[in-house]
């Protein structure tokens, strides 16, 4: 039996923030983004949504650091470099020293997700990855992550969708979808605010709080906007309780899987049975394998597994599409012996699949599950091993469960990539944890 599952929400991973509460009242704010932060085409000072929103918070005049026609991440466009006045290569100088100021509200994707004139380099994956570097040096830097709000791309016509500058024509609203979800997911992954302006616009309205240029909101538009930014609300980043290994896999690109630890229970031992020529490596934040035997599991170290009943997770970004790819996560790895279950996505097929390895042969559990995984998509895997019990989540959704006895001891979790890749084709892995159940 082959099933089809639908399409997915982006889910990331990684610490530190709480949950609840409404924007508080602030002293000061500064506002980061494109034109609509900007305020262009709103009346006039007054009804642009920034500064209702500073009004409202008690901070005065914000300062606003929007400007027209920028994007978030600094990936090449079709011109073979990054646009100007890209946010994750301005927002040390605009967010930071002299103008940092208590609370910061970065409005930025609308453009991203408009792009379509070089998916290869500038992409969804690249969008969040930037949007996570920001948001790392913002804390770094001084900002809690209650004083940070993530506004995510505002609603855009189907013509605004179709048309537009050079470069930004012919997006589907699917794909636009995808950077307001993955917008939701950065904010949920640092803990700070949230706010769904695209959901907002859409209920209030959607297209009738756009001007004529398809583009841009009416001055009713910036009052929703401003409306939904007053009542956002701060992200849980839902640590598990039994987490015992965490890596967001940050370090230089070209480190090798073997010199890298995670921030958890995380350094790389290459799993009984593997002998790649040449270690995985690591690009962009994410891991991936120059050759079919990529097979890797963690040592956990200090942290010790109390128990066989687990799961592994992993964000898998599609960089490219690469035929014959297939690539997941493995967990109860023994390790003196080929023995563990995996769940992957494999190419060839076409969908996720389960495995049990014992001593080295592999035999398949459940069914292939049919999904389409698309370049600069991103897809959180999970295998969960409860008993005898073992399945497979995909975007939060059990797509296989079966009962298999054949490995009860604990082993290790870690990941298994089937096939040789480069550092720029394929499915990466983004971040990976294990918690126990």
């Amino acid at each position: 039996m082959v099933l089809a599952l639908g399409p997915q929400r982006v889910s990331l991973m990684r610490g530190g923030g709480g949950g609840g509460g409404r924007l508080p009242n602030v002293a000061s704010l500064v506002g980061f983004g494109d034109s609509i932060t900007a305020g262009q085409v709103a009346s006039d000072a007054a009804h642009q949504w920034l500064n209702i929103v500073a009004t409202a918070l008690g901070a005065g005049t914000p300062l606003n650091q929007g400007i027209p026609g920028t994007v978030l991440q600094n990936s090449n466009d079709s011109g073979g470099s990054p646009r100007a006045n890209n946010g994750r290569d301005r927002y040390v100088a605009d967010l930071l020293g002299a103008n940092q100021r208590e609370m910061a509200i970065i409005a930025y994707g609308f453009n991203d997700a408009r792009y379509t004139g070089a998916p290869t380099t500038f992409n969804l994956a690249q969008y969040a990855m930037d949007y996570r570097e920001i948001l790392t040096g913002l804390i770094a830097g001084g900002y809690a992550a209650n004083r940070i709000c993530v506004v995510s791309p505002y609603y855009i016509t189907d013509t605004g969708l179709a048309t537009g500058s050079a470069g930004f024509t012919g997006q589907s609203r699917a794909v636009f979808l995808q950077f307001v979800a993955a917008a939701a997911a950065v904010a949920k992954e640092f803990g700070t605010y949230y706010v769904d302006a695209y959901a907002a616009m859409l209920a209030a309205g959607g297209d009738s709080l756009i001007s004529g240029d398809n583009i841009h909101p009416t001055d009713a538009g910036h009052a929703v906007i401003a409306a939904a930014v007053r009542a956002a609300t701060q992200q849980s980043t839902d640590v598990p309780s039994g987490l015992f290994t965490s890596d967001s896999f940050t370090d230089p690109d070209g480190t090798i899987i073997t010199n890298h630890t995670g921030e958890k229970g995380a350094s790389w031992l290459s799993q009984s049975g593997y002998t790649p020529a040449t270690p995985n490596g690591i690009k962009n934040g994410r891991m991936w394998s120059p050759t079919a035997t990529g097979v890797y599991r963690v040592a956990a170290d200090g942290v010790g597994i109390s128990s066989a009943d687990y799961y592994v997770e992993a964000v898998l970004t599609r960089v490219s599409v690469l035929a014959g790819d297939n690539v997941g996560i493995i967990g109860r790895a023994q390790t003196a012996a080929n023995t563990l279950y995996f769940a992957r996505y494999n190419d060839t097929v076409g969908g996720w699949q389960l495995f049990k390895t014992v001593g080295g042969t592999s035999t398949p559990l459940g069914s292939t599950i049919v999904d389409t995984f698309a370049a600069a998509a991103q897809k959180t895997l999970r295998l969960t091993m409860q008993g005898t019990s073992i399945s497979v989540q995909v975007g939060g959704a059990t797509i296989i469960s079966v009962t298999d006895n054949a490995i009860t001891t604990a082993g290790r979790p870690g990941c298994r990539f089937g096939f040789a890749q480069s550092d720029t084709t394929g499915i990466h892995i983004e971040s990976l944890k294990a918690a126990l159940l």
